[in-house]
């Protein structure tokens, strides 16, 4: 009987335990929805113009070759810096990126959607055209996405990582 008594407090504890989890949870979720939604409602047609501004830049000079001015306005997050300050990209990580770029030809983009949620967590879909239609084979195009971080009121272009 004392075993009974034992394992229905146990699971009775447990039920408890995890309804505060999701209580927990919940909150979370709730704060983040709630600061992103201060983070939008605070943008102006400005923000959006300057981001577009940016991916502009960065490919005008991708489509004139011109991939090092490009790659010099890419940043990157450190995750280790608690004030989220982006940076420039290292040299090692700059030259990857050149080499990446090299290899893709861009002869024309559109930029197809601005989604923006927090300074950091925003989102810049981009399709290039690397080939046009002829009579035979159809248009080869592929999509890139970046990711505009606000950052002291300023807006710097980072790329997207499969971490984000």
């Amino acid at each position: 009987m004392k075993q009974l008594i034992f394992v229905f407090v146990l699971a009775a504890l447990f039920n408890l335990l995890s309804c505060q989890s999701a209580d927990k949870k919940q909150a979370v979720v709730d704060l983040s929805e709630e600061q992103s939604n201060d983070f939008v409602s605070g943008l102006v047609r400005e923000d959006t113009l300057a981001v577009k501004e940016l991916v502009d830049r960065f490919m005008t000079c991708v489509q004139n070759k011109q991939y090092e001015q490009a790659v010099v306005m890419l940043y990157r997050l450190d995750p280790e810096d608690a004030w989220n300050e982006p940076v420039q990209l290292s040299n090692e990580e700059m030259n990857n990126v050149v080499c990446m770029l090299r290899q893709i030809p861009v002869l024309s983009y559109r930029i197809n959607n601005i989604k923006f949620e927090t300074a950091l967590m925003n989102e810049v879909k981009c399709t290039i055209v690397m080939r046009e239609a002829d009579g035979t084979t159809p248009e080869a195009v592929n999509n890139w996405y970046f990711k505009p971080v606000n950052y002291l009121g300023g807006w710097r272009l980072c790329l997207m990582d499969s971490n984000s």
